[in-house]
């Protein structure tokens, strides 16, 4: 990699000012190729430049200079100030918009008198920001021009190469300066350009092609230009790992370099880091979140994590079974008896003093304090990459101490958000081996000289670029000023520079596009003609066949004694594998959620009416209360079973919820034929052809003929005809009519608009009123035997292991197992 120029006339005492970091890193690489081991001369990228002047000229300046980073945070300020609520999406675009005004010359002055709203309120937001700058006597690098051209010294006349269009303000610094350019060599006109089928068939055929070159030419440097690189980065690496063989290789090993770096907080390690300081913070408030909590026991990165893998592990399923999202340390304390290191480690930063507000410099030296505690990046050796990570971490970080200049003190969960908010706007790169194959996006290749190179992606999307004016600028303001894709003269020129810059990356270019990208059609850019199509290379790296297995015969089932016996049975007619799943043990979890979810809701239904029925013994007892009292029974009935819920605004909707609820259940209650409570929320033993569980009946009454029904009370919804089909959708009330005595079953329905009963009975008179029937059912008795058969049948299945992947209509609906079985929901 290099710059296409000669460099025969330049000393030591010459400064040259490149377009980017790139192409000073090439101009050095060209002028050791070129003149050796003489004195290199002073190179800048265009704000190394600004800063390096400014600060030669003002050597004792009073007015501190600050980053990037820290100008994001005042514009922040001066937009929430002003009444804005500020996101990163918005804060980028208005970063980008106020460094047009600055690069393009447009005065705040010309946007407010614009008479757009959005204009309007852009300028407030920067004009506060320069007065928050005034106030707080610092300047940023769009300050530093205007001060340059104000100086009172000479400056040395500087060499320019690399930059496509001047800017307005380099137009005007440089011209004042005086300056001279450094032309790049730039002869090619013609380019080799090709078709192919697909993205994929794309970047293998240039896999391949690099691969083939670097075998035969190791010495040569290629370069591979992919103008939608932070898109196609995956499938660009996955390409290149299995052409070059590189997938199990590490990033600073692999044959080839990617030249894409990501936000700091795009990688695991610093997620991991920064939730151990959030878990930090909440340790010692004492409301810990669920979710971060579970992050930070479970990472690699803490100490003994090796040692206490797998009883950490099991406590996260404790801590996941309590279904909340957040928690307190008395909660978890008699949890931790399994991971005594883990409880050291908690209770060592839960004892800390806890901070209140601080200055941010303050709070990084307790963050530290904490990452030292939790023995972060001690339990293993660091991979390559992670090192370089943790290095840049802590050089990051110390920008707190910048924040700590121009903020007031903050609390600790503020600390953290703008630590994060501070890391993520550090791009960061592990660094490659030395690789003569580079694979960059088209503005970084811009200006470059390689042996070979192949430009992919060149569709009608990237050149010409579609017109693209700031949103918060005027589009005759944006044109005038020449803002870059404003307009279509502009975009014009901007496609001829970049092409004409591409095509001279070497002295022979290929180009190329593909007709589909994931299904989606493109075209190839305009600028160029494209009539070489390449067919589909057969592609060697073809996915193994896939080996069909046979297997869903499980060994027999040995302990017949089981739990869930009702679930286990549904769950093997709806599919054997799902049933068969009960076997493995894998513990179920509910979401966290706020007030009560369903289940929650119709277990406090089910406690409620035992309550009543507990002490209502019979529809005459129910008849006998009085308003009042039966208004006082529901509501205690209710309130008890709350109780288990906390006080909450949930709990006394809730309250509301069931108070007409159950009423409107009693009073379809008082209208059913004379019935006597002979049992509630009974536990029975059950035994289905040797297998053997417990099982609880919501309730059973018996009616003055001596039938007796027994009811199920279903919160959750019905199938239709959920018994008298094969398979039995819903067989808990069969199980019970097979293994007790019983004349008939009914589900009751409570719910808010109407109490629905379904049934079936030797007797259809037993059942209340307006009770549903059941359609393809035979006469009571001889529906009890084919249940029997069904049940038994699946129980010996179950038994024997019959685990075949064969689910039924809706079995896969609420199924958990599908990453087992595999099944295509």
């Amino acid at each position: 990699m290099w710059i296409n120029a000669n460099l025969a006339s330049l000393t030591a005492q010459d400064s040259v000012v490149l377009a980017n970091n790139r192409q000073v890193l090439a101009f050095k690489k060209t002028w050791n190729l070129q003149r050796g081991t003489s004195a290199l001369p002073q190179t800048f990228a265009w704000k190394q430049y600004l800063q390096n002047t400014w600060k030669a000229i003002n050597p004792n300046s009073s007015k501190r200079l600050i980053s990037a980073i820290e100008s994001r945070t005042l514009i922040n300020q001066s937009m929430t100030r002003l009444g804005q609520i500020v996101d990163t999406r918005l804060l980028d675009e208005v970063v980008k918009n106020m460094d047009y005004c600055h690069a393009h010359l447009i005065n705040p002055t010309q946007l407010l008198d614009s008479h757009h709203q959005n204009s309007e309120l852009f300028s407030a937001w920067m004009l506060d920001y320069q007065q928050t700058k005034l106030t707080l006597n610092v300047l940023d690098v769009n300050d530093l021009s205007t001060l340059i051209l104000n100086r009172d010294r000479e400056i040395s006349q500087p060499y320019l190469y690399g930059f496509k269009t001047l800017t307005p303000e380099q137009s005007g610094l440089f011209a004042n300066i005086g300056h001279q350019v450094l032309s790049a060599n730039q002869p090619n006109t013609h380019s080799s350009n090709q078709t192919f089928n697909t993205t994929s068939d794309e970047i293998f055929h240039v896999a391949t092609w690099a691969k083939d070159l670097h075998s035969k030419h190791p010495e040569k440097h290629i370069a591979i230009v992919s103008p939608q690189l932070n898109s196609e980065h995956h499938q660009i690496k996955s390409i290149f790992d299995q052409v070059f063989d590189d997938v199990l290789v590490g990033t600073g090993q692999k044959a080839y370099n990617i030249s894409l770096g990501l936000p700091l907080t795009d990688y695991p390690f610093i997620r991991h880091l920064l939730s151990v300081l959030q878990l930090s913070q909440q340790l010692q408030s004492n409301r810990i979140s669920t979710e971060t909590f579970n992050a930070v026991i479970t990472s690699p990165y803490i100490a003994h994590a090796q040692v206490e893998q797998s009883s950490r592990a099991l406590l996260v399923n404790q801590v996941l079974s309590w279904s909340q999202t957040h928690f307190k340390l008395n909660q978890l304390s008699p949890h931790l008896i399994n991971t005594p290191l883990l409880d050291a480690l908690i209770n060592n930063i839960s004892s800390k003093a806890v901070s209140g507000r601080q200055k941010h410099d303050q709070w990084l030296l307790s963050f530290n304090t904490y990452l030292l505690a939790w023995g972060f990046a001690t339990d293993r050796t660091l991979s390559s990459v992670e090192y370089q990570l943790f290095n840049k971490y802590q050089q990051t970080s110390l920008g707190l101490n910048q924040l700590a200049q121009i903020n007031d003190k903050v609390s600790a969960s503020q600390a953290v958000v703008d630590l994060q908010t501070w890391l993520s706007q550090v791009i960061f790169q592990a660094q490659s081996a030395k690789t003569p194959i580079q694979i960059l996006g088209s503005l970084e290749a811009e200006g470059l000289y390689f042996d070979e190179a192949w430009v992919l992606g060149m569709t009608d999307d990237f050149l010409p670029a579609a017109l693209n004016a700031p949103r918060f600028i005027p589009n005759d303001i944006a044109a005038q000023h020449q803002i870059p894709h404003s307009n279509f003269e502009l975009i014009a020129k901007d496609a001829k520079d970049t092409l004409n810059n591409l095509i001279n990356l070497s002295d022979q270019v290929n180009f190329s596009y593909a007709k589909t990208h994931f299904e989606s059609e493109q075209h190839g850019s305009p600028l160029l003609p494209f009539n070489n199509e390449i067919e589909t290379p057969k592609q060697p790296h073809q996915p193994a066949l896939l080996e069909t297995i046979n297997d869903t015969q499980a060994a027999p089932l040995v302990d017949k004694q089981v739990s869930g016996g009702v679930g286990i049975l549904k769950d093997q007619m709806a599919c054997a594998f799902k049933g068969f799943s009960h076997r493995l043990n894998i513990k179920k979890f509910d979401a966290p959620h706020l007030g009560l979810n369903r289940a929650e809701q119709g277990d406090v239904v089910h406690k409620v009416l035992e309550s009543i029925y507990r002490q209502v013994q019979s529809s005459t007892d129910l008849i006998a209360y009085s308003e009042d009292k039966l208004n006082q029974l529901i509501d205690t009935a209710i309130q008890n079973e709350l109780k288990r819920y906390g006080r909450s605004g949930f709990t006394q909707i809730e309250h509301d919820r069931l108070q007409q609820l159950i009423h409107k259940f009693i009073a379809t209650e008082k209208q059913r034929d004379a019935f006597r409570v002979i049992a509630t929320e009974q536990t029975i033993e059950a035994n289905v052809a040797g297998l053997h569980f417990n099982t609880r009946l919501d309730r059973v009454d018996e009616m003055d003929n001596g039938d007796r029904i027994i009811f199920d009370y279903k919160t959750g919804n019905l199938p239709s005809n959920p018994w008298c089909g094969n398979p039995i959708k819903e067989p808990q009330l069969p199980i019970y009519a097979t293994t007790n005595p019983a004349d008939g079953i009914a589900f009751i329905k409570p719910a808010a608009d109407k109490i629905s009963i379904t049934g079936l009975a030797r007797d259809k008179d037993s059942l209340p009123k307006k009770t549903s029937g059941q359609k393809s059912c035979t006469d009571w008795d001889q529906q009890l035997k084919l249940w029997q058969q069904q049940l038994d049948q699946t129980s010996l299945d179950y038994q024997q292991g019959d685990a075949e992947v064969l689910p039924t209509k809706g079995a896969c609906e609420y199924c958990e197992y599908d990453s087992l079985c595999r099944v295509v929901k």
